[in-house]
């Protein structure tokens, strides 16, 4: 049995399926509460606008905040477990993030998605998911 996870989110698919086996786990009894984590990293918040075109640096974090919202109010409606789950935004790097968080908060198991949104950076650094699996203090299930 299991009495914490944590679940990193992106609004991917998968990480939707990651959501389902999370609560699956809940309400089957092997697990007791859950913290849906999505994080903000860096390269998300700096602002690339071409050449002579002013930012609205304000209302473009204004933005991500609310597109993080976003993610997360879907995953907590998902999840549909309001007494047994937590929602939780950071910001900074993915992995650095939800290992600290599991560390700190003493999770017993992350639930992770395999492939996130941005497949961009998966091709230059990995996944996030294959660091977590091998940085995490706790054992981490991949979903597929």
């Amino acid at each position: 049995m299991f009495d914490k996870l944590l679940v990193p989110v992106d609004g991917s698919d998968v990480s939707n399926k990651a959501i389902d086996t999370a609560r699956k786990m809940i309400e089957e009894g092997s697990a007791r509460e859950v913290t849906i984590l999505h994080v903000l990293q860096p390269s998300e918040v700096m602002p690339f606008n071409g050449l002579n075109m002013p930012v609205d640096y304000p209302q473009f974090y204004e933005e991500l905040n609310r597109a993080a919202r976003l993610v997360l109010e879907n995953a907590e409606h998902r999840m549909n477990l309001k007494e047994k789950t937590r929602i939780q935004l950071e910001y900074g790097s993915p992995v650095e993030i939800i290992c600290k968080a599991a560390e700190q908060e003493k999770y017993d198991l992350i639930i992770i998605g395999n492939r996130g949104l941005n497949r961009f950076q998966r091709v230059l650094m990995g996944s996030v998911s294959s660091k977590v699996v091998t940085l995490a203090p706790c054992p981490v299930l991949v979903i597929k």
